[in-house]
């Protein structure tokens, strides 16, 4: 009997001595491992600290399980929302998940908490420069909140940064802190040649021959000279002489043209001043003002006026003529087309005007091998107030002295193929064919020389054109370009030849 209840007391010992065991084998064991299963039990929230949260985001995310690690954050992110360890590991995983606006924003509460984070910045401005979140990292930038930092990487993406708005010395000096840290490096070498190549002198000489139907033929020759100083001056200067035949008529263009970045408003503004003497008639000024405004990453605004010179009919080259226009343009991007709309109203010392409005929709290039096409869809409409169509002494009638439509309408299919048979040689054609085109035309009256009304005519409309353009160096550049157009007006060839040469 003793021997039965000794047996029996060392069996309940031993029961006992294991059941404690294994409660403190789970203990200590489950201190090494994520708490998995915490996500889904509520009730275990509140006794989690924020080790183990970031341990079992960790897990999830060693097994590439961003989606588990993105709700288990979820989940526990409030018990702990000043943690700088838990709002970066967060805004990481979002970031992994293609949550862009989620990722900025745990990535802004991390920096606001440790502000002097050289490696939490760079993170951050790699994560918005990879996305393409080129406005949020401009802003990110721009502030005072950058350290030095010695991520060569990250130096290169701010020396684009830099150069992307303009500011080349910035960027340089992004460089050079590259270049003093990794001597031998070659990674700066494309963007100091392109920085080089920009603020160097730009002279481009073209010249032009142009023949048409009126008939009227023209030789010109154009000389601009630009330089690029800062993102606030960058000067322009074109000189255009003409010399028209079968009258011996002369004329001579001089233009100034500043462009500005103002990139923390998205705005480019062009400022262009200059004088047209027609040797035939007098002198005067042209010039204009003309902003363009980035709505957005694929929308932005084109508006302005402008004064220029009309050598366009036989009578507008032999005395000075001049039009002014008021216009706005909108542009649209994205991967699949390409979008253009545009209002423009001419008016002139005669009192006429002309509104002239339209668009076009075109496809992104599709690549097939060394070959790139476009397709695309246009329209053009233009109306004048008054028609200045007249007939002379031999009843011939003529557009005096600048074209006036009247309801012209344009319907055009667009096609574009580039080809680049090598590195140095690109060959591009374009076509604008006008699948439907008509307009009000003038008849004339049966008892003398005036208009005696309009009726309805279509025409064919066809505009296309060939260039070649061949790279000789990095300084010095050709190319050839030849137009051949028909309108309701007359039809035109066009040939001319540029030069290009930085120095």
């Amino acid at each position: 009997m003793t021997l039965k209840r000794t047996n029996t007391i060392f069996k309940l010992f031993k029961n006992i001595s294991i059941f404690i065991f294994f409660c403190f084998s789970v203990n200590i064991f489950s201190q090494d491992k994520p708490i998995v299963s915490a996500a889904n039990k509520d009730t275990l929230t509140s006794k989690v600290s924020e080790k183990e949260i970031i341990k079992t985001a960790r897990h999830y995310f060693s097994k590439k399980e961003y989606d588990n690690a993105s709700f288990f954050l979820s989940k526990f992110y409030n018990h702990f929302p000043e943690s700088l360890e838990l709002n970066w590991l967060y805004a990481y995983v979002l970031s992994l998940n293609n949550n862009k606006n989620g990722a900025i924003e745990k990535f802004k509460k991390a920096i606001s908490i440790a502000p002097n984070n050289a490696d939490l910045q760079s993170q951050y401005a790699k994560f918005l420069y990879e996305n393409s979140e080129t406005d949020e990292l401009e802003i990110f930038l721009s502030s005072n909140v950058i350290i030095e930092s010695k991520d060569v990487d990250f130096l290169l993406m701010q020396a684009k940064v830099s150069f992307w708005n303009g500011d080349f010395k910035k960027s340089q000096k992004k460089l050079d802190r590259i270049q003093e840290i990794h001597p031998d490096t070659e990674i700066t070498k494309d963007l100091a040649n392109q920085i080089k190549e920009l603020t160097s002198y730009y002279l481009r000489a073209n010249f032009e021959y142009q023949t048409d139907s009126q008939p009227m033929d023209y030789f010109a020759q154009h000389i601009i000279l630009e330089k690029y100083i800062s993102k606030f001056l960058n000067p322009k200067l074109e000189i255009s002489n003409y010399n028209f035949s079968p009258l011996k008529e002369q004329a001579l263009i001089i233009k100034l043209n500043n462009q500005s970045h103002f990139n923390n408003l998205g705005l480019k503004v062009n400022l262009t001043g200059g004088v047209y003497k027609n040797f035939s008639g007098e002198t005067d000024w042209i010039g204009g003002i003309h902003f363009k405004k980035r709505l957005g990453k694929k929308l932005s605004l084109n508006f302005g006026y402008s004064k220029n010179s009309v050598l366009t009919t036989i009578a507008s080259t032999t005395f000075n003529l001049t039009k002014q226009d008021f216009f706005g343009e909108f542009d649209y991007n994205n991967k699949l087309i390409s979008f253009h709309a545009a209002y423009n109203q001419q008016f002139y010392k005669d009192e006429n005007n002309i509104v002239l409005f339209g668009g076009w929709i075109i496809s992104q290039p599709l690549k097939i091998q060394k070959f790139n096409f476009q397709a695309g869809y246009g329209y053009n409409f233009s109306d004048s107030k008054n028609n200045l169509f007249i007939y002379d002494n031999q009843g011939i009638g003529v557009y005096d002295p600048y074209f006036t439509p009247k309801e012209q309408e344009v319907h055009s299919g667009l096609f574009i193929t580039n080809y680049k048979p090598t590195k140095n040689l690109t060959l591009e054609a374009k076509l604008n064919y006008g699948f439907k085109a008509n307009v009000q035309n003038p008849y004339k009256n049966e008892f003398d020389n005036e208009i005696g009304g309009f009726y309805e005519e279509t025409f064919n409309y066809i505009d296309y054109s060939g260039a070649i353009n061949y790279t000789f160096s990095n300084s010095f550049n050709m190319n050839a370009i030849y137009i051949y157009q028909e309108t309701f007006f007359y039809n035109r060839n066009n040939i001319s030849l540029g030069l290009n040469y930085t120095f």
